[in-house]
């Protein structure tokens, strides 16, 4: 007698058909040696992700990066995902083949929750698997491989539909979608969760019964969660965005009516008009056969569910066109909207991934032609993916170029200053030349100090204000005299500058010119200059006269200097909550206040005599947080535990 073969479970099933289609769309191009690149991936969060790991490795918490706007806190900056659990990878191997992995890692588990979820909704496992391969591999998920945080967060909102009415695991779904490093996306999966619980309802729906078990959820993982979300609370607050997002920033690119086509995809708005990479906002495709399954679900479905994803799926459409048409401009432009802290309105495209994937998997359901129809999906989706993602040699990543090696050789500590002009320069001789002229926040990894970065949203004020003073200097040499108070000095510009404070040097991708004379990141004044150095960023640099003073940093959060005499010194480093100063004078310490100088900057007021001043930088939100985490886990446990004992499953 046989025995009877042990029965594959459909789950498993659905896990190595959405494997087999990671590896299908990105394994080749990884066999040949390539990586996908382009945008936020390439300029922002190669910086994020390369130098915490460095910092990690060196057996550090990575707590703050003085590279970048002229010092950040690396635990409060979202971008990142510092806290979360993928970001291991990086800590494990280089950036490109930790991006490949933590990018297959999302696809298939966003495709496998969503597929849990549709089964839950009582689809088949065929057209579970159908809905899943168009939310996981559509143009929406497609478009934000490289950006690994939208990337990571939007993979879990399945989860907050499976999970709708069981607290414990929505608050570990929302928690991943905290540390993942855009919570900005929580509010808009969350409406599209209540949309379609509501949708799927079969019995009788409780309004407050759904609140309380969320209100519960949101609690738990904001205390699960706050590692991360408490140090970027404090960032965020003290950031130029506390306020919301300018009118005319929050509306770039948005739909127009015709764009909207693009929710089929290029057979719809042609081959000419499909540029994924560029128009990333736009790339929002389902394909010919999702789009067309998820029109036939709209009119199979019972009238009653079918009328509320279809009427949110529409909700998300007008919100999409921001200001193209005159209903969508008013919910935009409205005084007490919450769209104010949002940026792109066709950056919410994601929210209609729910219902849509719902309405595809009712297309597939009841169909003779369903199991063809979802391979003929998941095939054109595979083609249009693999169309839409740029790629390049993996030693994109680790090639430093000629412009690193030779400020690595010069700068000494100092900062470097990249003009406006070269911000808007793009255009390189090819990708490594490009990846190369030290845009965004890709100086990082390097440990090259820059005065002005761009690309992330949430820098502290002060910081922010004097690098926009900065880039609006009228010309070079303008930039020159500001350039010793910043602690700059080496200027990157496009084209040769003449300026008698500045020394031209060899090219590197930029002309570099250095600024004459000494420049350091601290000064000693005299009394009557560092008394009346400004506490705010003045029309024009102090005419004080300057003693550098060498600063030494042993470590990201800590730095000392010391001099001799009484007056003040002056530091070129950002005054932000979490730093202690401490000023030693004859074997005895003691802690002092900085009080702000040029916007960003501090100073100390020093006695007569040899003096030390040390900074120490430990903040309390992140020592909070890890404290919460860490007792919120332990409860986890022992209540897993019992509930296991009580039911006997140990």
């Amino acid at each position: 007698m046989n025995a009877e073969r042990p029965r594959v479970a459909p789950e498993a099933v659905v896990a190595a058909v959405l494997a087999a289609a990671v590896v299908a769309l990105l394994g080749g191009a990884w066999a040949r040696g390539l990586s996908v690149f382009w945008g936020d991936l390439t300029y922002l969060h190669h910086g994020w992700r390369a130098a915490p790991a460095m910092v990690v490795a060196a057996g550090r918490s990575p707590l703050w990066e003085p590279s970048l706007y002229f010092g950040m806190p690396m635990a409060a900056s979202m971008q990142g995902g510092l806290f979360y659990p993928p970001t291991i990878l990086y800590y494990l191997f280089g950036f490109a083949t930790a991006t490949a992995l933590f990018q297959a890692l999302h696809l298939i588990v966003a495709g496998w929750l969503c597929a849990l979820w549709l089964r839950a909704c009582r689809f088949s496992w065929g057209a579970s698997l159908g809905g899943a391969m168009l939310f996981a591999f559509g143009g929406v998920m497609i478009a934000r491989l490289p950006f690994l945080n939208h990337l990571a967060a939007l993979t879990w909102a399945p989860a907050l539909a499976l999970f709708f009415r069981r607290p414990v695991p929505l608050a570990l779904a929302l928690a991943s979608m905290v540390l993942a490093g855009y919570p900005l996306f929580i509010p808009g999966c969350a409406a599209a969760a209540w949309a379609v619980a509501y949708a799927a309802r079969t019995g009788r729906w409780s309004w407050s019964g759904s609140a309380r078990d969320w209100g519960a959820a949101i609690l738990l993982s904001g205390i699960l969660a706050a590692p991360q979300l408490l140090p970027g609370l404090e960032l965020a607050s003290l950031s130029r965005r506390a306020a919301g997002v300018g009118v005319g920033e929050a509306l770039t690119w948005g739909f127009s009516p015709a764009d909207l086509l693009q929710w089929i995809g290029p057979l719809a708005v042609g081959l000419k008009d499909f540029h994924p990479a560029v128009d990333w906002a736009l790339c929002v495709y389902l394909g010919l056969a999702g789009a067309a399954s998820a029109a036939y679900g709209a009119w199979a479905l019972p009238r009653r569910r079918a009328l509320v994803l279809a009427a949110f799926t529409l909700f998300v459409v007008v919100l999409s066109l921001g200001s193209s048409t005159a209903l969508s401009s008013a919910l935009w432009t409205a005084q007490a909207s919450p769209l104010r802290f949002v940026r792109y309105p066709g950056n919410l495209a994601y929210m209609a991934l729910l219902p849509l994937a719902a309405l595809a998997a009712a297309g597939f359901s009841g169909r003779r032609s369903g199991p063809a129809l979802v391979l003929l999906a998941a095939l054109e989706l595979l083609v249009l993916g693999r169309s839409a993602t740029p790629l390049a040699r993996r030693g994109l990543f680790t090639a430093a170029g000629p412009l690193v090696w030779d400020l690595q050789q010069k700068q000494d500590g100092a900062r470097y200053l990249i003009s406006p002009k070269a911000l808007q320069a793009s255009e390189g001789a090819n990708i490594f030349d490009w990846k190369q002229r030290l845009y965004g926040v890709t100086n990082a990894p390097y440990r090259l100090r820059a005065a002005a970065n761009f690309g992330e949203p949430l820098v502290p004020a002060a910081s922010y204000a004097a690098m926009d003073a900065l880039l609006s200097l009228p010309g070079a040499d303008a930039a020159a005299a500001w350039m010793p108070w910043i602690g700059a000095a080496r200027l990157l510009t496009p084209e040769p500058v003449r300026s008698p404070r500045l020394t031209p040097e060899p090219r590197f991708l930029w002309d570099l010119s250095r600024v004459q004379g000494p420049v350091s990141l601290a000064y000693r004044l005299t009394p009557q200059d560092g008394a009346a150095l400004p506490a705010a960023w003045p029309p024009a640099p102090p005419d004080a006269a300057r003693v550098p003073l060498e600063v030494r940093r042993e470590r990201e959060d800590r730095f000392e200097i010391s001099g001799e005499g009484a007056g003040w010194a002056y530091v070129a480093e950002p005054r932000f909550p979490g730093w202690t100063t401490v000023l030693s004078v004859a074997g005895r310490e003691r802690i002092v206040v900085p009080a702000p100088a040029l916007g960003a900057f501090q100073k100390v007021e020093t006695p007569a005599g040899p003096w030390t001043l040390r900074w120490r930088y430990e903040p309390g939100p992140w020592r909070l947080g890890l404290l919460l985490a860490v007792l919120s886990w332990i409860m986890l446990a022992w209540s897993w535990y019992h509930r296991a004992v009580a039911t006997g499953e140990t």
